[in-house]
């Protein structure tokens, strides 16, 4: 039954999402997302909003826009506004109570309208954790659950698909001196085009410098592996820590990953529908290279018990939003390997 709901390692189809329609389920997170972002809401309320998230994918669609209208507004704070503001907000929280709704926030337009027409607020908001007041006029940080592929439009019009668990970070000044941008993670970029200033994404090992294209960027503090896809235009892949003459120069369709000793250059296999439509697919890729990006996304750690089975390959496609067992289970029906989860949520993999 599970094979035919999840993405078979043959190909076909996508895994089955799960959807609420519970409506006083809905009412509740109703309020508690408006209470996120009008930091009302209490640590309790917060750790119910969290772990709806992260079973509920509708939820977390809404989330995100209301997390890119927030974010995104290009507009400054005073405090001599706050007043003006908090009433606009305590209606619009009159207009969701009364409400009927078996969805979330058709309202969305509205509260995107008092961003916009109050040209002195900017709502500086961080994906799921929070909001970073203390530095909100230096830098901006994005940061993604688990299980989760978020988008984003940045200042310049800049269109990023973030993977789960990534974080981007970019100044004030973004656009105005410098296009600078910090990933840690993994994230699919169609960049807004400036001849005058170059978009670069800043990786730990790796710099990447375009005028305006389409490219794909792994790059995870916690990996050694650093690789990058370019689907159109042209890219610069240069370590940080060199001139930029030695940079390595990729033309469509072609990519370059770190080998944990020098960059490699090989055609590319990465199809950008995939990450931004959520989906993972994988062909002939060895369990050892699965196994480093399965732990990445969910926060896990496997505990291989027999050596060879991280030369086994697997082929297959799913969505990020599924949870760990669900791929396991897939991935078991080749006969390849067993699992089990342990209570510290190690996996053996046997």
């Amino acid at each position: 039954m599970l094979k035919n709901k999840f993405s078979s390692l043959s190909g076909g189809g996508k895994a089955i999402l799960f959807r609420h329609t519970n409506e006083p389920q809905w009412n509740l997170m109703d309020k508690l997302l408006l209470k996120y972002f009008t930091d009302s809401l209490s640590d309790e309320e917060k750790a119910i909003l969290f772990q709806e998230l992260e079973s509920n994918p509708s939820l977390r669609e809404e989330f995100i826009k209301w997390q890119n209208v927030t974010t995104l507004s290009d507009v400054t704070i005073k405090k001599s506004d706050s007043q003006w503001v908090s009433g606009k907000i305590d209606e619009l929280e009159n207009i969701v109570q009364k409400r009927k709704i078996n969805r979330l926030f058709i309202s969305l337009a509205k509260y995107a309208a008092v961003a916009i027409l109050v040209s002195c607020v900017w709502f500086v908001g961080n994906l799921y954790i929070g909001k970073h007041k203390e530095i909100a006029q230096e830098f901006t940080m994005i940061e993604v659950p688990k299980g989760q592929t978020v988008y984003i439009t940045l200042p310049d019009e800049t269109k990023v698909w973030l993977s789960s668990r990534s974080k981007l970070k970019f100044s004030n000044q973004f656009n105005k001196s410098e296009r600078i941008i910090e990933l840690d993670g993994e994230g699919f970029f169609s960049v807004s085009k400036n001849t005058d200033m170059p978009f670069i994404v800043d990786t730990k090992t790796y710099d990447i410098k375009v005028t305006g294209t389409q490219f794909n960027v792994f790059a995870y503090s916690e990996s050694s592996h650093f690789e990058t896809d370019l689907v159109e235009g042209s890219v610069s892949v240069y370590n940080n820590g060199l001139p930029e003459d030695k940079a390595i120069r990729l033309q469509p369709n072609e990519g370059v990953s770190f080998d944990g000793e020098k960059l490699i250059k090989s055609r590319s296999t990465f199809v950008s529908t995939h990450l931004i439509d959520g989906i993972y697919s994988f062909e002939n890729m060895p369990f050892r290279d699965l196994q480093k990006r399965l732990e990445l996304w969910y926060n896990i750690r496997f505990n291989i018990e027999k050596e060879e089975i991280l030369a086994y390959k697997f082929s297959g496609k799913f969505n990020k939003s599924d949870d760990i067992e669900r791929i396991l289970n897939a991935i078991k029906e080749t006969g390849k390997f067993n699992f089990r989860i342990e209570e510290d949520a190690t996996i053996d993999i046997y």
